[in-house]
C-alpha cells in the first residue's frame, strides 16, 4: 500500500481509538515518532483498515531481538536507533530487515532453536508427570493401607469396647451379689445376736437357779449328814411311852429335793452346753 503526498489518513490504535484526519507527511512523521505502534492500522476512509507496517513509506520494516527467540517490531528504524541511543534496547541486540529477506533465515534459526527447546521441555514435562503419576499410584497405595489399618484398628478398638463393657457388667453384677450375701450375712448376724442375748437371759436365769439349788443342797447336806465327832457317847436308851419329837423330813425324791436338784443341774447344764456352741460364756463353760 503506496501513500500519495495529498492523501488523508486516519490511524487507529490497538485499543480501538482512531487519530487524523493526517497528511501523508504527518503519518511518516508519526511512525519515526513511535507514535504508530506495531498492532496500528491505518486507513483513509475509516472503513477499510490494514496493517501499518504493510504501508512501505512508513518504513516499519524493523525487527529487534533482544533475547534468542524474543523478537519486538516492526518499527521504524528512526525508532530502533532512538531505542538503542536511550538505553532502552541492549547494545547487543539484534536488527532484522523484513525488506532484505535477512529475517527469514534467522527466524528459521530462532524458530529451530525453539523447537529444540520446547522439545527439550516437553520431555522434562513427560518425566514429571511420570514421575508425579508413580508418586500418586504410591500415594494412593499408602492411602489405602492406612484406610485399611485404620479400620483394622477402629474394629479392635470396638472389640475391646465390647469385651471391657462385658467385663465392667460382669463386675457390676459381682459387686451387687457381693452387696446382697453382705446383707444376708449382716441380717443372720444380727439374728445370731438376738438368739444369743436370749440364750444369755435364759442362761443367767439358770445360773441363779443352780446358785438357789446349790446353797439348798448344802442346807439340806449339813442337816442329813451331822460331822462326825470324836470320842462319840451313846446316848442312853430311854424308854417312854410317849411319841418321839417331830424333825424335818429326809428329801428323798421329793420335788425340790435331791432328785429334783440333780434333774435341774443337769438341765442347767444342758444350757450351757448349747450357749458354748453358740459362743456364750457360762459359770462352767468358761468366757469366749
Amino acid at each position: 500500500m503506496a501513500a500519495a503526498k495529498n492523501e488523508t489518513w486516519f490511524v487507529k490504535g490497538e485499543d480501538g481509538k482512531v487519530f487524523g484526519p493526517i497528511d501523508s507527511q504527518t503519518l511518516v512523521q508519526w511512525a519515526e515518532e513511535s507514535r504508530i505502534e506495531p498492532t496500528s492500522s491505518v486507513s483513509r476512509d475509516k472503513a477499510s483498515w490494514a496493517a501499518a507496517s504493510r504501508l512501505s513509506q512508513l518504513g516499519m520494516e524493523w525487527l529487534v531481538e533482544t533475547a534468542p527467540g524474543t523478537f519486538f517490531g516492526p518499527f521504524n528504524k528512526k525508532v530502533v536507533d532512538g531505542l538503542v541511543d536511550g538505553g532502552t534496547l541492549p547494545k547487543d541486540a539484534r536488527l532484522y530487515s523484513l525488506s532484505g529477506g535477512s529475517f527469514d533465515a534467522e527466524r528459521r534459526r530462532a524458530l529451530a532453536e525453539l523447537e529444540a527447546a520446547v522439545a527439550a521441555k516437553t520431555a522434562a514435562l513427560a518425566e514429571i508427570e511420570a514421575e508425579a503419576a508413580r508418586q500418586a499410584e504410591t500415594t494412593k497405595k499408602t492411602i489405602a493401607f492406612m484406610e485399611a489399618r485404620l479400620a483394622e484398628m477402629a474394629e479392635s478398638a470396638k472389640a475391646a469396647d465390647e469385651k471391657t463393657g462385658a467385663q465392667i457388667a460382669a463386675a457390676r453384677d459381682e459387686v451387687f451379689a457381693g452387696r446382697e450375701r453382705i446383707e444376708r450375712a449382716e441380717a443372720r448376724a444380727m439374728e445370731a445376736e438376738a438368739a444369743k442375748a436370749a440364750l444369755e437371759k435364759r442362761l443367767a436365769v439358770a445360773e441363779s437357779s443352780l446358785a438357789d439349788l446349790r446353797a439348798q443342797l448344802e442346807s439340806v447336806t449339813k442337816f442329813a449328814a451331822p460331822a462326825a465327832r470324836k470320842d462319840v457317847v451313846e446316848p442312853e436308851v430311854v424308854v417312854s411311852d410317849a411319841p418321839p419329837p417331830k424333825s424335818p423330813p429326809r428329801l428323798k425324791g421329793a420335788s425340790g429335793g435331791v432328785a429334783g436338784l440333780a434333774a435341774l443341774e443337769a438341765a442347767a447344764r444342758r444350757e450351757l452346753a448349747a450357749a458354748r456352741k453358740m459362743g456364750i460364756g457360762g459359770i462352767f463353760g468358761g468366757g469366749k
